[in-house]
């Protein structure tokens, strides 16, 4: 039996509501909440700027009847106040949560509504904590220490502000009186804020508040694009319209998950999955812009730039690093958590580099002009060096990878777990291990540099 007093568990996604526009991520439950549990929270770039967001009206949570995505960063919540309005068995006050995210913000839209016979009043409030958690922290089931001073919220100008460091999480509410609470009742992980109204509503009336958070966050590695990067759109026609819907929301997905540097913000890539990994991944970065080459090379080419300008040039074994290596995964610091430990620049990734060869050769296929291929070349040569060079450090012909650092990835490919790699009778494989499907990249990837140069 696993000892729970030491034995963290990672928290569990699958019912969680997402409202996404990278790098800001809003997880909650299905009712719109968030709550100080698990991995819920307002989350940017690799660190959690919220982690409790909860609305109520006269003291009582609304009761959830339904939500629903309406586009890349926005997400409707529906929800009854059975607790106003006519004493009868059907509800009459009736409330509507549109939350919105947009890079470095998340802004609230609530409509109450009363169908009630008779006026209705109450106090609507908005309890806020911060605990600026990291994103590894969350991942491993920890949690951020809640006795911290900076997450003792500052009440200025009719707004509530957290500070940490160079972070700054900013809370306002449109017509709300503010109340810091630093005793903050019922959140283990921060010390919160409140955000008052106080409404009244004849029958048939309708009310709207508003607040937002804002998110100033100068260190984070990835950005919003300046101009965010747009792929055509194929018209689907189909007997069967979930496959239209499907396809729609697919594309809708893929724009919310649009990131660049904040170096290079004209280059755009796909982050590679919420929450965990909203940030720069070799081999899923690649993927993702290889699949979309039907509707255009744009993606292609930035993604292509981005990692070759982080390719590496030296010899690192702490980092993984070497000449040509196209890297695995970049944070803001070093990324602890499960036994890892991995530099905030990690280059441990044995498939990146072949497969960044085969996009570029793909994306010249698929119509990428030779003026946006030629300036890649360099790249394409030493991403080949690689192969050639550092790949294969015993020199049986095969790519192999093993982690000298004791705290890096154990298995390098996209079946990346530490227990991943298994033969049949369940043995685990132990290192230097040689994927096989990596040793089909690296083929390909020799002949389709050769066609290039």
């Amino acid at each position: 039996m696993l000892d729970q007093a030491t034995h963290r568990l990672q928290p569990l996604l699958h019912d969680l509501v997402s409202t996404v526009l990278a790098p800001t991520t809003a997880l909650s439950g299905t009712d719109g909440q968030i709550r100080a549990a698990g991995v819920q929270g307002l989350f940017h770039a690799d660190a959690r700027a919220l982690s409790q967001v909860t609305l109520a009206v006269d003291g009582w949570e609304p009761e959830a009847v339904g939500h629903a995505a309406q586009a890349a960063g926005r997400t409707r919540f529906v929800s009854l106040v059975r607790r106003l309005g006519d004493p009868i068995a059907d509800p009459t006050v009736r409330v509507d949560r549109t939350r919105e995210v947009t890079p470095g913000r998340m802004a609230e839209l609530i409509e109450i509504a009363s169908t009630a016979t008779r006026p209705v009043t109450a106090t609507v409030t908005v309890d806020l904590s911060c605990d600026f958690a990291p994103i590894e922290l969350v991942k491993s089931g920890g949690t951020a220490p809640p006795a911290a001073a900076s997450l003792v919220p500052s009440a200025d100008g009719g707004s509530l502000e957290w500070r940490s460091g160079r972070i700054r999480v900013r809370a306002t509410g449109e017509n709300a009186t503010v109340e810091p609470h630093p005793e903050a009742p019922g959140d283990p992980r921060g010390v919160g804020g409140r955000l008052r109204w106080e409404i009244s509503l004849a029958p048939g009336e309708r009310v709207t508040l508003r607040w937002a958070a804002v998110i100033d966050d100068p260190d984070a590695v990835v950005t919003a694009p300046a101009r965010p990067l747009e792929w055509s759109v194929p018209e689907v026609t189909a007997d069967d319209t979930r496959l239209v819907r499907l396809a729609a929301r697919s594309l809708e997905d893929l724009r919310s998950l649009r990131l660049a540097e904040p170096g290079e913000p004209g280059d755009t890539f796909l982050g590679a999955g919420v929450p965990w990994f909203l940030t720069l991944f070799g081999r899923d970065s690649l993927w993702a812009a290889r699949m979309l080459l039907p509707l255009g090379t744009d993606l292609a080419a930035s993604t292509l730039r981005v990692l070759a300008r982080r390719q590496g040039t030296r010899v690192d074994p702490a980092t993984g690093e070497a000449p040509g290596k196209i890297m695995h995964e970049l944070r803001r610091h070093e990324h602890s958590g499960g036994g890892l430990r991995l530099p905030a620049a990690y280059y441990g990734t044995i498939d990146a580099t072949p497969l960044w060869i085969g996009l570029l050769y793909d994306a010249w296929r698929w119509g990428m002009p030779a003026a946006q291929v030629e300036p890649l070349l360099p790249a394409l040569e030493a991403a080949l060096g690689w192969l050639g060079d550092h790949a294969d450090p015993d020199g049986d012909g095969f790519l192999e990878y093993i982690d000298l650092t004791g705290h890096g990835l154990a298995n390098q490919g996209w079946k990346d777990s530490g227990d991943a790699v298994r033969f049949h009778d369940g043995r685990q494989a132990e290192p230097p291990i040689a994927l096989a499907e990596v040793q089909g990249y690296a083929c390909a990837a020799a002949r389709q540099g050769a066609a290039l140069l």
